[in-house]
């Protein structure tokens, strides 16, 4: 009988603590990439800048043309209703065209979040959207909670300007208000608008962004609930972000701006490359004992002391991150990005696929982007469990923000977003 009374007592016991109240830990349920409908492919082929007039010049056509031919970038990408295709769609855009296509990426991305987990509105405690060159008022947060009568002790954020690395800035403070605060389910939604930030001037660095950037969004959820704990699908382990606006020249590296005719656009500077490795380097700096075993980390060290102690003329050794990880989910910001950073991370060709196909397929979703590469991991590659997959974006200001997750279970769903495709 003393046994049996044991026994029910080590059952109850294992029972509350995995019921027990959820604090400190970050726990990504489930997210979801924007599929945008058939209607909004765009095909530069048939259908290339030199159609669009707009009060472009002769070299400005051309120029966008040749960018657009060596981009990476593939044919049938996605532009919302009312972008420029022909002389017939001037550049002519309003405020309530810019809501319709913004408010429609976030919130079909967080009811396919919902119906994905079978919450209700009522379950979300925490809101963050993040768009970063449109911000009406009231704040696209609130239009979200409107859409979807979030009770009213929602606690809302709305993050702006934040670039490409927003997505998982957004992650952080997730993190924070998890760690601070018990059973709690926060949904993260993003996206960039395209129709009012298209640029019909003539100054070079500022076109390209009209020929990379196009349409995408994400919703994912983040949780401590103990309810959510055991269907997961990864577990937030590290968390590094990098800012180098105190230096003029990352700060200035892409900034949006007025040209010299008045008219506003993002312009990105020759310094971008020169700016995204520096941002890169001090991040993986303090990424890496974090995460690297010990025996690449002595081997920087070693490499370190012989530099910068006896004067060695040795090249910086750049630690095998391949060691760390098993999945990379790095932003997909154009051919040039792409490459370097795999260069400059070892990294084989299968783990810059999440990088290449991505941009090829769905252009440069700004902070989706990292999440379209995730759910291409997933659908193509798949994720075991106890996979360690690293997380990497980089921002206007300039940023460069780390996020290192863990499998909690085998993932390899097919996503919306890939249905269409049958290998890769």
């Amino acid at each position: 009988a003393l046994c049996l009374q044991a026994a029910v007592v080590a059952v109850i016991a294992v029972f509350f603590y995995f019921l027990r109240p959820g604090k400190g830990s970050t726990y990504l349920v489930d997210f979801y990439c924007l599929r945008p409908p058939n209607r909004f492919v765009w095909t530069h082929l048939s259908q290339p800048h030199s159609s669009m007039k707009n009060g472009y010049s002769e070299q400005s056509i051309q120029f966008m043309d040749k960018v657009m031919e060596i981009s990476g970038l593939g044919d049938k990408t996605f532009l919302p209703d009312g972008a420029p295709f022909s002389p017939e769609c001037p550049f002519d855009f309003h405020m309530a065209g810019a809501r319709v296509e913004t408010e429609t990426a976030l919130n079909v991305s967080i009811q396919h979040v919902l119906d994905r987990t079978g919450l209700k509105p009522h379950h979300i405690d925490g809101l963050i959207v993040n768009c970063s060159a449109f911000n009406p008022t009231p704040s696209l947060s609130a239009a979200v909670v409107n859409h979807f009568k979030f009770k009213s002790s929602i606690r809302t954020f709305n993050l702006s300007g934040m670039g490409c690395a927003a997505s998982v800035i957004a992650v952080d403070l997730a993190m924070e208000m998890l760690a601070n605060n018990k059973n709690m389910r926060i949904m993260i939604a993003g996206t960039e608008n395209i129709l009012m930030n298209l640029y019909n001037g003539n100054q070079r660095s500022m076109l390209i962004t009209n020929c990379i950037f196009r349409l995408g969004g994400v919703a994912l959820l983040l949780s401590n609930h103990p309810a959510d704990r055991r269907r997961a699908k990864y577990r937030l382990t590290h968390m590094v972000r990098t800012h180098l606006g105190g230096v003029d020249e990352a700060y200035n590296a892409v900034i949006q701006k007025e040209d010299d005719e008045g008219k506003v656009g993002v312009k990105i500077g020759k310094e971008l490359m020169k700016v995204a490795g520096m941002a890169l380097k001090v991040n993986i700096t303090r990424l890496g004992p974090k995460v690297l075993p010990i025996s690449e980390q002595l081997i920087f060290a070693g490499n370190f002391v012989a530099r910068k102690v006896f004067g060695m003329s040795l090249k910086p050794y750049v630690p095998d991150f391949t060691t760390a990880f098993e999945h990379f989910c790095i932003h997909p910001g154009g051919k040039a990005v792409i490459e370097e950073v795999s260069k400059q991370l070892k990294l084989r060709p299968e783990q810059s696929l999440p990088m290449l196909v991505p941009f090829e397929r769905y252009g440069n979703t700004s902070s989706s982007s990292t999440w379209y590469a995730w759910s291409y991991v997933e659908t193509f590659q798949g994720v075991k469990k106890g996979d360690r997959v690293w997380q990497l974006a980089f921002g206007s200001g300039f940023k460069c923000c780390s996020a290192v997750w863990v499998a909690l279970r085998k993932n390899d769903e097919k996503h919306d977003a890939w249905m269409d495709v049958e290998s890769y």
